[in-house]
């Protein structure tokens, strides 16, 4: 909000509804207001603005906020030979996610332990070496570990599929004999389509219950295939003299002898297929859990729901029904990922446009609160080596060249859509030792794409923790390749560029760096308040900040102010109109404390009235930011990275200066 600050003229009625939860349980003696018009206030009724006794300069540590940051992907490198029935009871998958239950009878999966262990995500974990563990369990190996504020949360439906395997054994078996049963049993290899069970929503209630109870967010994906046993890798498996790696298609709309309709046949839903059935029954769970939700990867599609391989996951019309499904079920705060080439089917059948991959680049900016806008990318192979990711970056180009006409993939046409969309960028480990994957490129690319989480246990980090950040290293100029053929070739022409050196983390590591720079980071630059106020005058505060990390902040948040007694006894807190998403990053990547450009205003003007009614007294200010569907008192808020003793737990705040409350009279 930018406001004059010296102007009567400048005062801005401020009317908000009641307080959420948080400001009646923040202390004992909490007392909370709605934000009125001034009636009488004067200037004369507060003091200038003092610049506040602060340290304003960043701390390079990690500090944990909510929709960005490292989190710990549940993906395990068992080789084939060392698989057996504890480590690996249903067969090798690289990944694991959450396996929905049936009913109470129904094996529970999530990786090596069974019965699984379940809501520990939110642990402080190692970034992954790229060194595979064989038979012993996830340790990292860099010795540079983070405090995760990011739940993975991906369930596999596979229960609710007939065309989803159960296990690789099953897989395999059909394979071989091309049969959906074991012919000597008769036991099922697949699951079996049918609605989602109450159990099965009540399993997954409970687990995003226990990522509100601790103090994360949730990323989460539904997906029948979310093990990836439809898929066998063929570099893992060359005595099978694979082709490609699909088996089958994992999804209940795809027709097969074993699911002859892609259709609900449930009364009142024959309208439906299956794929948006199950999402309308998970709608009122993604409502309920709205407070804590991150984004949702929309998935679905292809094994490990990544949207690929699978006929359903190349269809141009799989991808308008699925993305309609989860814009009408996803609340509209909550923004929802895919590749290019979905957004690309789904934005043409929306619009009756024609879009491709040969102009992606120049597709309009989503204005802020259109469907458009909600679409976030995840990128499956993050700086792999290729040209495209292993495919990520260029997934669904032929679907869309076969609708729309013929395009040409070009990885820096799909990077400057995603840096447009201004959204979040999640990324699964892939770190290729190429111009993408190594520093300084990596943190190049990085601030074009925004990138905003990356899978801490899925990747070789250890290139990047060898490389020490320094300016030498850091300001090497680093020259791209042109094309695809160029990457190959090791040749390069495309163009040079120059990452921006940041002082603040000379001599860390460029693992330190890039972890603290995912998504947004914010450090208080300046901070001026009134001296002191009356009881009836104007509580004024005139800030910059500034955004260093390689994204912004996506989902909205509210910015409220809070002001403490010196003594701690009573808090009083008001709702101001600030917009953290307007704090934003330098385009640029300049993220030095001495690019004043980038320091963003950060100003309010309340009357003091807005808070209810304050005793006289000396006061400190905190500004609080957290999401505006937040149930704690103090969890998921935003906390600045600035070093020195400024943020306060049980408040949940940042502590922005401190004034004097006089008695108006």
């Amino acid at each position: 909000m930018k406001v004059n600050l010296w102007s009567v003229k400048g005062v801005k009625s401020i009317i908000v509804s009641a307080l959420t939860a948080w400001l009646c349980v923040a202390c004992t003696g909490t007392d909370a207001g709605k934000t009125t018009a001034v009636k009488g206030a004067k200037d004369s009724d507060s003091a200038p603005l003092v610049l506040q006794a602060l340290d304003y300069t960043e701390n390079p540590v990690d500090i944990p906020n909510p929709d960005r940051g490292p989190y710990r992907g549940r993906w395990q490198n068992i080789p084939p030979d060392l698989t057996n029935e504890t480590n690996s009871p249903f067969g090798i998958t690289p990944e694991v996610d959450h396996r929905v239950p049936v009913d109470a009878h129904s094996v529970l999966y999530h990786g090596r332990q069974v019965p699984p262990v379940e809501g520990d995500d939110i642990v402080e974990t190692q970034f992954y070496n790229g060194v595979n563990q064989n038979a012993n369990p996830y340790v990292g190996g860099t010795g540079v570990s983070a405090l995760p504020s990011i739940s993975f949360m991906c369930f596999d439906l596979c229960n609710f599929s007939s065309n989803a395997f159960l296990s690789a054994k099953a897989a395999f078996a059909y394979k071989a004999d091309g049969l959906f049963a074991d012919p000597a049993t008769g036991a099922a290899r697949t699951g079996k389509t049918q609605p989602l069970t109450p159990y099965a929503l009540a399993y997954i209630r409970g687990l995003l219950h226990k990522v509100r109870e601790a103090n994360g967010v949730a990323f989460v994906k539904f997906s029948y295939d979310g093990n990836g046993f439809n898929y066998i890798e063929p570099h893992k498996y060359p005595n099978l003299h694979l082709e490609q790696g699909l088996i089958h298609g994992p999804e209940p709309t795809f027709v097969t002898p074993n699911n002859p309709s892609a259709r609900c046949d449930l009364p009142g839903h024959t309208d439906k297929n299956w794929i948006q059935y199950h999402i309308w029954q998970l709608k009122p769970v993604l409502h309920e859990f709205e407070d804590i939700i991150m984004c949702v990867k929309t998935g679905m599609l292809g094994p490990w729901g990544e949207q690929h391989s699978s006929p359903e996951a190349q269809s141009v019309d799989a991808y308008k029904m699925l993305m309609d499904a989860w814009l009408d079920a996803v609340p509209a705060s909550r923004s929802l990922l895919t590749h290019a080439g979905g957004f690309l089917a789904w934005y043409n059948e929306t619009y009756r446009t024609a879009w491709t991959f040969s102009n992606i680049d120049a597709m309009p900016v989503p204005p802020r609160g259109s469907p458009e806008a909600r679409f976030g990318f995840f990128n499956d192979s993050y700086a792999a080596g290729s040209w495209s990711d292993n495919g990520s970056l260029s997934e669904g180009e032929p679907m869309i060249n076969s609708r729309y006409g013929t395009s040409s993939y070009d990885r820096y046409k799909v990077i400057t859509w995603i840096n447009r969309q201004n959204q979040i960028c999640q990324g699964e480990g892939g770190i290729g030792n190429n111009v993408f994957g190594t520093m300084p490129g990596a943190i190049i690319e990085a601030q074009q794409l925004r990138t905003t989480a990356l899978n801490m246990r899925h990747g070789r980090y250890s290139l990047w923790n060898e490389f020490i950040y320094n300016q030498a290293n850091v300001t090497r100029p680093v020259q791209f390749p042109a094309n695809e053929e160029e990457v190959r070739g090791k040749v390069f022409t495309g163009p040079t560029k120059t990452a921006i050196f940041d002082p603040v983390y000379d001599g860390k590591t460029s693992l330190e760096y890039f972890r603290d720079r995912l998504g947004y980071r914010l450090v208080l630059r300046e901070a001026r308040a009134s001296q002191w106020v009356k009881q009836k005058g104007i509580l004024k505060f005139a800030g910059k900040i500034q955004n260093v990390g390689f994204g912004n902040v996506v989902n909205r948040k509210n910015v409220s102010v809070i002001l403490q007694a010196r003594d701690g006894s009573r808090t009083f807190a008001a709702l101001t109109d600030l917009d953290a998403r307007d704090w934003l990053t330098d385009e640029g990547g300049n993220g030095r404390p001495d690019n004043r450009a980038a320091w963003r205003d950060m100003n309010f003007y309340l009357p003091l009235s807005a808070f209810g009614q304050v005793p006289p007294g000396e006061y400190e200010i905190y500004l609080k930011i957290n999401d505006p569907k937040e149930q704690s008192a103090n969890k998921r808020s935003i906390r600045f990275a600035n070093k020195g003793d400024s943020w306060n737990a049980d408040l949940g705040a940042n502590l922005i200066g401190s004034t004097r409350i006089k008695e108006s009279l």
